[in-house]
């Protein structure tokens, strides 16, 4: 049943989206390390067991809530879990319409969906475990405390209802994320923090879909794991990575939805800090997006555009800290620079053709002499010049790997740029058995902010591209390029 929320226009005219002065806050989200989050945990553990005993055309099992995320298009054998599902002819409703997509559209509303999604998930368990203040805990990994970055106990428990077994073996045995892989979790969270765009291929909201976002699914489905490493997907019902490496079988494990309370919480921070800023209204009607959802007593709830604007950052719940900023003084929309990465106004500074595998070792690209200068010069054109470097790549086959990105001044330590994750690359363009992709190849672009990186000097620089990881798919870099946003 098609239900429409009373807009108030008033808000939407003055803009005040951006102050959080009418919302009220009933829950909060706790680390899931945390003693106060046991309950909420408990709670999830009651809700579940509860919604795996439920049929799969019921709108609050879990096997529907899975399948809103994704789901395979083809079932290998008859469906063990779901006897009405077998191919993609056979969706029901609200099915499959999480925005892992390589489109603008996609993109713009990936975390703004994810949110919607995540907030109908905790209604649903708040009705199902009779706890009324739960709130949805986030895991906390990247934390400088060890502790927090091994996976919450009853994720690992295997009596538990929120237990899965294809996951990365280390932290469904109650081992901490590698310290290397907390590194780079690290890394990629400072360089978010100081992005001033939410939209764009270089914006926010790209750069944390692709880590820690996209990172973290590979890791925990064992994308980054042992090669000797092997899982039965139960989505799939075969041999296969992990559920969480999936685009079609993420959101039937149960550590998907603590991942993107996590994700949630990051935006939050950024929001609320100095450098965020939010899609107006009218790029978003621009680039619309399907927001389905299925209410605790399942019903089914359909959005338009502008009343999805109007709660997605207004809804009942807060975190019980934040990253970057405090949610006590959000930061205001007119003190933000205004500067949109989607628009298409830009000029190249320079490119270069390269057409080379990236390999074990670590690729070196020297930019030197003019192109250095030129570099320098639209840098220092304007008090703040946003310059983003590109990265036109092609794969042949989902990669296991991911590729960290860095900038080398000479006697200077190396600055991070950002990185390259896959997470969803062959459920976008086609798939196979293996994660294959058409002979063709998959043609990808990555763009990164750089003019915090940067140094004000005409020295020649090195851009630095080293491979991480354990998979055999090779990755051709075949245009490198510099472009300043106008």
């Amino acid at each position: 049943m098609k239900k429409s929320i009373l807009l108030l226009f008033a808000i939407l005219l003055t803009g005040m989206a951006y102050s959080q002065d009418k919302k009220v806050t009933k829950y909060i989200r706790k680390n899931a390390s945390s003693p106060e989050a046991k309950a909420d945990l408990d709670a999830m553990n009651v809700a579940f067991k509860k919604m795996r005993e439920m049929g799969c055309d019921m709108g609050q099992s879990w096997y529907y809530q899975g399948a809103v995320h994704n789901i395979p298009d083809v079932i290998n054998g008859p469906n063990k879990l779901c006897e009405k599902y077998q191919t993609s002819k056979d969706k029901l409703w609200a099915w499959g319409d999480c925005t892992h997509k390589s489109s603008e559209s996609a993109s713009l509303n990936f975390l703004l969906w994810h949110r919607m999604y995540t907030w109908f998930l905790e209604k649903i368990v708040r009705e199902m475990s009779g706890k009324d203040d739960f709130a949805l805990p986030y895991w906390n990994y990247g934390s400088k405390e060890e502790a927090e970055n091994i996976m919450p106990k009853q994720m690992q428990d295997k009596s538990s209802s929120l237990y899965e077994s294809a996951r990365y073996s280390i932290l469904n045995n109650g081992k901490p994320i590698l310290a290397d892989q907390v590194e780079q979790i690290q890394l990629a969270l400072g360089e978010l923090q100081t992005n001033p765009s939410f939209a764009g291929a270089a914006g926010f909201s790209k750069k944390l879909e692709g880590s820690p976002h996209g990172y973290m699914h590979d890791l925990i489905g064992g994308e980054y794991a042992n090669p000797s490493e092997s899982y039965y997907n139960q989505i799939y019902q075969k041999e296969y990575s992990g559920l969480m490496a999936n685009v079609p079988s993420a959101g039937f494990d149960p550590i998907f939805w603590l991942h993107h309370s996590m994700v949630d919480r990051i935006w939050e921070s950024w929001d609320l800090s100095s450098y965020g800023q939010r899609p107006t209204l009218e790029e978003l009607k621009a680039n619309p997006w399907p927001y389905e959802f299925i209410a605790p007593n399942g019903d089914h709830i359909t959005y338009t555009m502008e009343e999805m604007y109007a709660m997605v950052f207004n809804l009942d719940y807060k975190y019980d800290n934040l990253l970057y900023g405090s949610s006590e003084t959000p930061a205001l929309a007119a003190a933000k620079s205004k500067v949109s990465f989607q628009d298409s106004n830009k000029e190249v500074i320079w490119e270069q053709k390269v057409g080379k595998i990236i390999g074990e070792n670590a690729f070196v690209h020297k930019v030197t002499e003019k192109l250095a200068k030129n570099t320098n010069k639209s840098f220092k054109s304007e008090a703040n010049a946003k310059i983003v470097l590109n990265l036109d790549v092609v794969v042949y086959k989902e990669p296991k790997d991911y590729y960290t990105i860095y900038l080398r001044y000479p006697g200077k330590q190396d600055q991070y740029v950002g990185v390259m994750t896959f997470f969803g690359v062959s459920h976008d363009h086609g798939t196979g058995e293996n994660h294959e992709i058409a002979e063709t190849g998959v043609k990808l672009n990555f763009s990164y902010y750089i003019s915090d990186d940067l140094l004000r000097s005409d020295n020649d620089f090195e851009i630095i591209i080293k491979k991480k990881g354990i998979g055999d798919a090779k990755v051709t870099l075949e245009k490198i390029s510099m472009a300043k946003i106008k």
